[in-house]
C-alpha cells in the first residue's frame, strides 16, 4: 500500500525542460518584485511636482499653480483612487449668508499621465492647450519626465478636458480637480463698492453744502456792502459837518471790514473746495480700484489653471496596470505547472 501512495519523487518528470525552469523562475521573481516597495508616481503638490515613494527623483520643472485650500469636488480617473493632499473646509464660511446661492468657482486642474514617449506626449499636450485658446505657463520635458503648466478659458474647459484625457488610456491617467467658490471675495468687493459709492455721494453733498454756504455768506456780505456804499454816497452829498464826517468814517471802516470778510471768506472757500475736490477724487479712485478688483476676480474665475505631469512607464509597469495584484506571478506559476505536466507526459516520471 505504501508503494502505491503518490510522492513528490513519483510526480516529478525524469527531465525538467528549460521552459519549465524559466517559467518557475519568472513566477518567483515577479512575486518578489510585486511584494517589494512600489515605485513612486507623480502627484501634484503645492509649488511643483512631487513623487510618492522614496525611490524616484524629482524631475526638474517650473513651479506649478498653487492648489486652492478649499475643494468642492474631486474626481479621479484611472487605476485606483489617489488620496488628495488637501481637504475642503468642513463648515461654510460664517460671513456668507446661506441665502446667497451665487457661485464664482475658481477651478484648478491637475493630471498625471504615463506613456512610453514622454517628449511626444508633452508636445501633444502643449498643442491641445493652444488649440483651445490656452496659455502655456511652464513646460519641461526629458526622456523620463515631462511637465506642462497652463491656463485655459473656463468656457472651453470641458471640451479641452475631454480631448486632453483622450491622449492616453484611462489606466495611464490620474485626474485631480479642485474648485473654490470665491463668493466671500465677491461679497467683500461688493461691500467696498457700496462704501465707495456712499462716500462719493457724501463728498459731493459736502461740496455742494460748501458752495451753497459760500454763496450765501458772500451774498449777505455783499448786501451789507451795497447798503453801506449807498449810505456813504448819501452822506458825502450832505454838508460836511463834524457829525457827518464821523458817520462817513464809521461807514468807511465798516466797508473795509466787510471787504476783508469777503476776502477771508473767499480764501476759506478755496481751501474747503480744494479739500472737497480731493475727497471726491479719492472716492472716485476708490471706485475705480474696486471695479478693477471685481474685473480681476471675474477674469480669475473665467480662467482654469492646470498642470499635466508626464512620466515614462516601463513595460513591467504597463503589465502591472493590466494585471494588477499577483495575477502575473499566478499566471507564470500556472504556465510552469502546465509545462511540468507536459514534461511528465513527454519524459515520464522518475
Amino acid at each position: 500500500m505504501a508503494d502505491e501512495q503518490p510522492t513528490l519523487r513519483n510526480f516529478l518528470p525524469k527531465h525538467i525542460s528549460w521552459l519549465t525552469i524559466v517559467l518557475a523562475l519568472l513566477a518567483v521573481g515577479t512575486f518578489f518584485a510585486i511584494s517589494g516597495p512600489s515605485r513612486g508616481y507623480p502627484i501634484p503638490i503645492m509649488g511643483g511636482v512631487g513623487y510618492s515613494g522614496t525611490t524616484e527623483a524629482v524631475p526638474p520643472s517650473a513651479g506649478a499653480p498653487m492648489m486652492d485650500t478649499s475643494v468642492s469636488n474631486v474626481s479621479y480617473k484611472g487605476g485606483g483612487m489617489m488620496r488628495p493632499d488637501y481637504y475642503p473646509y468642513p463648515y461654510p464660511n460664517p460671513d456668507v449668508p446661506v441665502t446667497d446661492t451665487r457661485e464664482f468657482l475658481k477651478v484648478t486642474y491637475g493630471a498625471n499621465m504615463q506613456t512610453r514617449d514622454v517628449q511626444g506626449l508633452t508636445r501633444r499636450v502643449v498643442t491641445t492647450v493652444r488649440g483651445y485658446d490656452g496659455r502655456i505657463d511652464n513646460e519641461s520635458s526629458s526622456l523620463k519626465y515631462g511637465y506642462v503648466g497652463f491656463a485655459v478659458p473656463q468656457s472651453k474647459f470641458e471640451a479641452f478636458r475631454d480631448e486632453l484625457e483622450g491622449l492616453v488610456g484611462s489606466r495611464f491617467l490620474e485626474v485631480n480637480i479642485s474648485s473654490q467658490n470665491l463668493l466671500p471675495q465677491k461679497l467683500s468687493i461688493e461691500e467696498q463698492q457700496k462704501q465707495a459709492d456712499s462716500n462719493l455721494a457724501d463728498y459731493k453733498a459736502a461740496r455742494e453744502r460748501i458752495v451753497n454756504a459760500h454763496a450765501s455768506a458772500v451774498k449777505s456780505l455783499q448786501s451789507q456792502i451795497d447798503t453801506y456804499t449807498q449810505m456813504l454816497v448819501s452822506l458825502r452829498a450832505q454838508a460836511q459837518t463834524p457829525q457827518v464826517e464821523a458817520q462817513i468814517q464809521d461807514i468807511s471802516n465798516s466797508l473795509v471790514s466787510l471787504n476783508q470778510q469777503i476776502t477771508n471768506e473767499n480764501a476759506s472757500y478755496a481751501s474747503q473746495l480744494k479739500n472737497a475736490d480731493a475727497n471726491i477724487k479719492y472716492a472716485q479712485d476708490w471706485q475705480t480700484a474696486v471695479k478693477t478688483q471685481d474685473k480681476a476676480l471675474l477674469d480669475n474665475v473665467a480662467t482654469v489653471s492646470g498642470s499635466v505631469s508626464i512620466r515614462w512607464i516601463s513595460l513591467w509597469e504597463m503589465a502591472q496596470l493590466y494585471l494588477p495584484g499577483y495575477w502575473i506571478p499566478f499566471i507564470f506559476a500556472v504556465l510552469a505547472f502546465l509545462s511540468l505536466l507536459y514534461d511528465r507526459r513527454r519524459f515520464g516520471t522518475v
